[in-house]
C-alpha cells in the first residue's frame, strides 16, 4: 500500500489564503489568464492527505514580458508552485540557472497560452514550452521539501526530462540584485542531475516553441491555442520502443514483412495539423537539430515510429554522413547542415492515428494504415516485402546497406526488445560506452584511442570490450576529447591499463569484423556518438538463431 503523508499546509503555502496574491494582482476582465475554477476555502489550514508515490503535474511557460523568461511551475498543494527562470531551464548538469520563487498560480495555468493585454501584471506573450507530470524522490513529500528549501523530483515531460533539484538560497545569496523593480525575492537554484537525460550544452533557446500548439514565440504556426479555461489536455508520450533481437542468418516465411534496416537515428515523430515534435527512443526532444522536418503533410494527429537518416549520393543511408547533423548546436550551423545534408524520415510504424492508440492492432493493419496517409519528401513511407527475406537481405548486401528487419505480420507493437522483430546485419556494428582514452602517439593529435565498454544488466557493471584508433577526421576528436570528462569513474572489468578513465557518459558505434574469443571486438572502426542512446543501453549484441514463425 503506498505511503501517504498528513501535512499540515495552507493551499498557498506561505499565503494567509491560496491564490490570493495571483488573484490581487490581476484583473480577470482585462486579461485572458484562467481564474480558479474551485471557490477558495475560507480556512486556512487544512489536513490535505498527500498520496506516494503519486505523479503530480508540471509545465514551463515561456512568457515575453519586459525581457523574456520562463515560469516553472509545480503542482503542489492544489496549486502551481512557480518560479521565473530568467535564462530557462537546461539538461546541462553543469549549468545552474537562477529560480527566482513567485506567487502560487491556479492548476488552470498548466495549459495557458496567449497575449496579456499591455497595462496588465505580466504584459506579454505567454506559450506552453513543455507540460508533464513528475515524481517527488526521497521520503519527504513535495509540500514537505518545499518548506526545507530542497527538492528533489523526476521530470517526464517532451522537452526536460530525468532528474532535477531546486534548492533555496540562504538569504541575500544571489547574482541579482534588488532594485526598485525587482524588490528582494526568495532565490533558488534549478540544478539538473547527472543522468540518461543529461546533455552537455544545452540551452532552453534550442527548443522552441509550443509543445501544444507549434507556437514559436509570438508566430502561431499551427491552431490557435484553446480557451483559457479549457481543462488540461493530456500530454501524450510515446511509448517505450519495440526493439529487434540479432538473428545469425535471414529467413523467409509468408507470415512475416521483411524491409530496409535504415541506418540513422531511431526517432518518433509526434504530429499534429502539421507541426512535428521529433523525439529520441529516450523521448529526448530531437525537432531543433532538423528544421527540414518540423512541418509534415498529415493533417490528421499521428505518431510514426521511424528513422531519420542522411542518404548518399546512391541514395543509400550514411549514418557517417548524418553524424555531421547530430551534435550540432548553433541555428545558423544547424541551418547550413540542413542545406548541404538534408534529412529524410522513413516512418515503419504507425502507432496513433486522429487520437486512437493503434498499437494493439497487428502489424499489417498498422503498416495499411501509415501506406494510405499522404507522403511526401522528406516525409517517407518505409516499404516492405512479405515473406521474401533471403531475397531482400541478398538484395542489401549487394547495395551494401547496413541489413534487414523482420516483423512478424500478426504482431502488436510490444515495448522492449523481443523475438517478434528480428534484425539481419550485413555489417556487423556495435554500440559501446567511452569509458576512457589513451595519449596520442605519433601524428595523432587529441588522444590515441578510445576504450569501449558494454553493460552488463546481470552483474550491473560495464565491461571493456576493446579499443578504437581509425575513423576518426581532426574536428571529431577535438569534438570528443572536450565532451570527455575526468572524473572518478566505476571500474570497468578487463580494461588494460595505462589511460585515462572516463565515467560512461558518451555513447559510440562502431563497425567490426567480428567477437574475439576474449570478448573483444575483432577490427573495431569508429562511425559516430550516438547522443540518441544512454550508456547502460550498450548491451553486447550477439546473433540468435534465425526465428521462423510456427
Amino acid at each position: 500500500m503506498p505511503k501517504r503523508h498528513l501535512t499540515t499546509v495552507t493551499a498557498g503555502m506561505g499565503n494567509a489564503a491560496p491564490l490570493r496574491d495571483s488573484v490581487r494582482q490581476r484583473r480577470f476582465t482585462a486579461t485572458p489568464e484562467p481564474l480558479a475554477r474551485a471557490p477558495m476555502p475560507g480556512r486556512n489550514f487544512a489536513l490535505v492527505p498527500e498520496p506516494r508515490p503519486a505523479r503530480a503535474r508540471f509545465c514551463v511557460q515561456q512568457h515575453h514580458a519586459g525581457r523574456l523568461h520562463y515560469d516553472f511551475r509545480l503542482e503542489m498543494g492544489g496549486v502551481l508552485k512557480s518560479w521565473a527562470v530568467p535564462k530557462g531551464p537546461s539538461l546541462d548538469p553543469e549549468v545552474r540557472r537562477l529560480a527566482v520563487a513567485t506567487e502560487d498560480h491556479p492548476l488552470e495555468y498548466l495549459t495557458f497560452e496567449g497575449s496579456i493585454p499591455a497595462g496588465n501584471y505580466g504584459a506579454g506573450e505567454v506559450i506552453v514550452w513543455d507540460l508533464g507530470d513528475y515524481e517527488a524522490l526521497g521520503d519527504l513529500s513535495p509540500l514537505r521539501q518545499w518548506r526545507n528549501g530542497h527538492i528533489k523530483f523526476l521530470l517526464h515531460g517532451s522537452k526536460l526530462s530525468g532528474e532535477f533539484a531546486l534548492v533555496r538560497l540562504a538569504p541575500g545569496v544571489s547574482s541579482v540584485a534588488a532594485t526598485a523593480e525587482h524588490p528582494p525575492a526568495e532565490h533558488w537554484l534549478l540544478v539538473k542531475k547527472h543522468d540518461a537525460a543529461a546533455r552537455f550544452g544545452d540551452t532552453a533557446t534550442k527548443h522552441p516553441g509550443s509543445v501544444l500548439h507549434g507556437r514559436i514565440g509570438a508566430v502561431a504556426v499551427a491552431d490557435p491555442p484553446p480557451a483559457p479555461r479549457a481543462r488540461p489536455a493530456p500530454v501524450l508520450r510515446p511509448p517505450e520502443p519495440m526493439l529487434a533481437t540479432l538473428a545469425a542468418k535471414p529467413f523467409s516465411d509468408p507470415g512475416w514483412f521483411f524491409e530496409v534496416k535504415w541506418d540513422g537515428v531511431r526517432a518518433f515523430a509526434r504530429c499534429r495539423n502539421g507541426a512535428v515534435q521529433l523525439l529520441s527512443r529516450n523521448h529526448r526532444d530531437l525537432t531543433p537539430q532538423y528544421p527540414e522536418l518540423v512541418r509534415a503533410p498529415f493533417r490528421r494527429d499521428v505518431l510514426l515510429d521511424g528513422e531519420i537518416v542522411a542518404l548518399d549520393a546512391s541514395g543509400r543511408s550514411s549514418f557517417e554522413r548524418l553524424q555531421q547533423r547530430m551534435n550540432l548546436a548553433g541555428a545558423a550551423d544547424i541551418a547550413r547542415a540542413a542545406a548541404n545534408i538534408p534529412a529524410v524520415f522513413y516512418a515503419f510504424d504507425l502507432l496513433r492515428l486522429g487520437g486512437r492508440d493503434l498499437t494493439r492492432l497487428p502489424l499489417r493493419e498498422r503498416k495499411q494504415r501509415l501506406a494510405a496517409l499522404p507522403w511526401q519528401d522528406p516525409w517517407r513511407f518505409s516499404d516492405h516485402v512479405a515473406g521474401d527475406g533471403v531475397g531482400l537481405f541478398q538484395l542489401a548486401r549487394r547495395r551494401g546497406l547496413e541489413g534487414v528487419m523482420a516483423k512478424r505480420a500478426d504482431s502488436p507493437y510490444t515495448p522492449g526488445r523481443g523475438r517478434d522483430w528480428i534484425k539481419f546485419k550485413v555489417q556487423r556494428q556495435q554500440e559501446v560506452a567511452i569509458v576512457g582514452y589513451t595519449d596520442p602517439q605519433g601524428s595523432r593529435t587529441s588522444f590515441g584511442a578510445l576504450l569501449l565498454a558494454v553493460y552488463d544488466p546481470e552483474a550491473h557493471r560495464f565491461v571493456y570490450v576493446g579499443r578504437v584508433g581509425t575513423g576518426f577526421d581532426a574536428p571529431t576528436r577535438r569534438l570528443i576529447l572536450a565532451r570527455l570528462r575526468r572524473r572518478p569513474a566505476p571500474a570497468v572489468a578487463g580494461a588494460p591499463g595505462r589511460f585515462h578513465p572516463v565515467a560512461p557518459a558518451l555513447v559510440a558505434e562502431v563497425r567490426f569484423a567480428a567477437w574475439t574469443s576474449a570478448g573483444l571486438l575483432r577490427a573495431p572502426v569508429f562511425l559516430g556518438l550516438r547522443p540518441d542512446k544512454s550508456p547502460r543501453q550498450c548491451l553486447r549484441e550477439l546473433p540468435h538463431a534465425s526465428q521462423q514463425s510456427a
